[in-house]
């Protein structure tokens, strides 16, 4: 490759900066990852911002119609987990999901990345 591809490649790979993707912009569009946005992945990034004031949130819809349930992957990164042991981090999110049956009408996988900001600026 010619080094701008390579530094094209490069910039594409590395994690958005929380300053840049601020939670209050919804996407609509394609995500990083290739998949599409639903109304679903919506619900679940508008839920998890209300509950714990994320510097960066997104979650991507990976359904493939092969079963019944979404398949959704959210990124998360909030103070709120500071000193949080990483178990008790996932279930905070699942009880928040459970609240209006998401977990077990709607999702059928949930991938969760819920980092502190110190966790998420190691990862960038």
């Amino acid at each position: 490759k010619s080094k701008s591809k390579m530094q094209n490649a490069d910039a594409e790979m590395k994690m958005p900066d929380a300053a840049m993707a601020p939670t209050s912009n919804v996407r609509q569009e394609i995500s990083s990852s290739g998949k599409t946005m639903s109304s679903l992945a919506d619900t679940v990034k508008a839920k998890c911002t209300e509950a714990f004031h994320p510097l960066y949130i997104d979650v991507v819809d990976f359904t493939d119609g092969a079963c019944s349930g979404a398949k959704l992957e959210l990124t998360i990164v909030s103070e709120d987990f500071d000193k949080v042991p990483l178990i008790q981090r996932h279930r905070k999110v699942q009880a928040l999901l459970k609240e209006d049956g998401l977990m077990d009408e709607k999702i059928h996988a949930l991938t969760i990345k819920a980092w502190t900001p110190e966790q998420w600026e190691a990862k960038k």
